[in-house]
């Protein structure tokens, strides 16, 4: 089967998919008390995040998506990073005036009767909300590119115009995210970020926090720490 979405969310995936989430507006958010994601005026609260990744984390340990053990602050950091994107997206988008391409519609709907089908409503979503934001952002991209260029450019010009509007769009726009969830900028890219005040001593410990987490270990982490 072509698996559509990842099997697992690992320090490279949680770079990959959100690689323009924070801003130079600072390395601190300025968030309100029980906001976990700000795009613009666009927010998300820190209950609905949680719920998001709870979702996401019993969807990666069922079934056709069950890859291991993975540290909490990896699925909550992706859950965060995914929000951040699909706002920026949709506000790029609505700016352009333009909708999705119809290559991101095509792929969930895809997903949806093959490798997600043993998954519940909330799962389902859940996968497709995370898993699905990089293509989201792509099929985003793709749509803006083709207004900006007009005429009928080839899927790739249109995608590389899209993708300068995007980086362009994020640097002139308050997108942040509460540092909590440990996702920062650096050179560029999106990187695990430690914010926490306390060292870790144990390989259990620093499974926790490594930016490629063993499995193994992570799975020895206490079951309030770790998804699967």
């Amino acid at each position: 089967m072509t698996r559509v979405f990842p099997r697992l969310c690992t320090g490279a995936a949680l770079a990959a998919a959100s690689v323009v989430l924070l801003t130079g507006c600072g390395a601190v958010p300025d968030l309100n008390p029980g906001v976990a994601v700000r795009v613009d005026d666009d927010s998300v609260s820190t209950r609905d995040l949680e719920d998001l990744a709870t979702d996401y984390c019993s969807a990666l340990s069922s079934g056709d998506q069950a890859g291991g053990a993975v540290p909490n602050h990896f699925v909550y950091g992706l859950s965060a990073s995914s929000l951040g994107l699909r706002s920026s997206a949709s506000q790029l988008m609505a700016e352009h005036d333009v909708t999705l391409d119809a290559s991101y519609d095509k792929t969930v709907e895809q997903a949806k009767t093959e490798q997600l089908a043993d998954l519940d409503d909330a799962q389902r979503d859940a996968v497709i909300e995370v898993g699905a934001a990089s293509i989201y952002v792509t099929a985003a991209e793709t749509a803006v590119g083709r207004k900006v260029l007009g005429g009928t450019p080839s899927d790739e010009a249109a995608l590389a115009a899209g993708e300068s509007a995007f980086v362009a769009w994020i640097d002139e726009h308050d997108v942040r995210i509460d540092p909590k969830y440990g996702v920062s900028i650096e050179t560029g890219k999106a990187v695990l970020a430690d914010t926490s005040i306390s060292y870790s001593v144990s390989d259990v410990a620093k499974a926790g926090q490594a930016e490629q987490p063993d499995n193994t270990l992570a799975a020895a982490l206490p079951e309030s720490q770790r998804c699967g």
